[in-house]
This record gives C-alpha cells, sequence and structure tokens, in this order.
C-alpha cells in the first residue's frame, strides 16, 4: 500500500506528464487561429500539435497497461510468427522520420535464416521493442548513434540487443531502471514518468524472457539485451 505521500508524488508526475503536452497543442492551435499565420509556421504548428497529442495518447495507453498488470487482467496470446525480420523492419521504419530529423545513424543487423517464434508479437513490437528505441532516440542528441542487433541462438531464444551513445544512465540508478514511476534522466533534461520501461519488463517476463541493462555504444549511452524464448510458455 503506498503512502499518501507516494500517491501525491505519482499523481503529480502523471499531471505534469499530461500538463505539458497539453499546454503545447493548445498553443500550437492557438496560433493556427491567427489569419496572418505564415504557410511554415502553419505546418509547424500541425507538427507541434500532432507530437503533443502523441505524447498524451502514449502516456495514457502506458497508464491502461501498468494498471492492467497491477490487476493482474494483462495477458499475452502468443501466436506462430515465422517472419520476425519483417516486424524488425517495420519498427525501424516507424522511426525513420524521427532519425532523419536528428540526423541519428542507426545501424540495424539480424541474422539471417530467425526461427518462427510463438510470441505476443504485438504486445513485443509496440510495448517492448518500440519503447526502448523511442527512448534511445529521446536520449541521444542529434547526430548520434543508435544499434540493434537481433541474435538467433541454437534456434532456442532470440536476443535483441539496441545500444545509443546519449547521456546514459550512472550505474547506480541502473537497478531501479524497470521500476514503475522510476525516471531515469540523470541531468532531469527529459521528464517521464518510467511506466514504459515498467511495461517492457511486465511483458518480457510474461513471454518467459528477460530484459537487463547493458553498457552502451562505445562506452557513452545505455543499452538493453532482451532475451526470449522462441516459444512462450
Amino acid at each position: 500500500m503506498k503512502t499518501e505521500n507516494e500517491c501525491n508524488d505519482i499523481l503529480s508526475m502523471v499531471t505534469h506528464d499530461l500538463k505539458s503536452p497539453l499546454s503545447a497543442a493548445m498553443g500550437a492551435l492557438e496560433m493556427l487561429s491567427e489569419d496572418n499565420l505564415a504557410k511554415s509556421d502553419k505546418k509547424e504548428c500541425i507538427k507541434i500539435a500532432r507530437n503533443a497529442t502523441n505524447n498524451i495518447m502514449k502516456l495514457v495507453e502506458d497508464i491502461l497497461v501498468m494498471a492492467k498488470h497491477e490487476a493482474g487482467k494483462e495477458h499475452i496470446e502468443p501466436i506462430k510468427v515465422e517472419d520476425l525480420d519483417r516486424y524488425i523492419d517495420e519498427i525501424v521504419q516507424t522511426f525513420k522520420y524521427q532519425m532523419r530529423v536528428k540526423n541519428i545513424d542507426f545501424k540495424l543487423k539480424i541474422d539471417e535464416k530467425l526461427p518462427e517464434v510463438y510470441w505476443d508479437i504485438d504486445k513485443i513490437k509496440y510495448h517492448v521493442i518500440n519503447n526502448i528505441v523511442s527512448n534511445a532516440l529521446k536520449f541521444t542528441q542529434d547526430d548520434g548513434n543508435i544499434s540493434m542487433k537481433v541474435e538467433n541462438r541454437d534456434n532456442k531464444e532470440i536476443v535483441i540487443k539496441i545500444k545509443d551513445d546519449g547521456i546514459g544512465i550512472s550505474k547506480n540508478k541502473r537497478k531501479n531502471i524497470f521500476r514503475k514511476f522510476d525516471t531515469h534522466d540523470n541531468k532531469k533534461v527529459y521528464k517521464g514518468t518510467g511506466l514504459g520501461l515498467y511495461n517492457a519488463y511486465c511483458f518480457v517476463q510474461k513471454h518467459c524472457g528477460e530484459i537487463k541493462v547493458i553498457d552502451g555504444l562505445n562506452g557513452e549511452g545505455i543499452g538493453f539485451k532482451i532475451t526470449l524464448p522462441v516459444k512462450a510458455m
């Protein structure tokens, strides 16, 4: 049972995370209502509003998924996936625009002949891999580097390593990184509830897998190693 102070801290954190993108969206919409707004400014306002609403939707989804985990109502439904490499490529395409905007050098390496897997592929794709790649993009500066490697271990396990050379996470904070409402931003440059990694951890566990923090690229940034059996139990 959380104390009143802990509940107040959580409420304050979530409220802040909702208020910031809402304010950004409202500001952009106010500017769009101006009669003499230049075409280039209109495009920028639309971009700001779209990004803000996407952030709101992600936070709401993370909260709902976390609540289901807590209530024991979030389950996985593994299906046969014969083309895992296609799903990996879809993830890369999802973030292609953001990578181009920040001039991120993204390197992807996938072992040949990946085995078929039995996963809840949507949960792994959206709540695990997407979450980690999204964090890597957030915490990696312009002109930075991100790598993703997908390895086949004797047709028994798939190992996915995602690394960046961003601002990183201090060693003493890594042990708590998968706790809900734990924010891992050392420099307080970015705000967040920490729910994304908590949800990722829960879904990996439900697949009888393991996720852990590893070192980033060239001694910088951070990395994550996800190990999943080809057949989720």
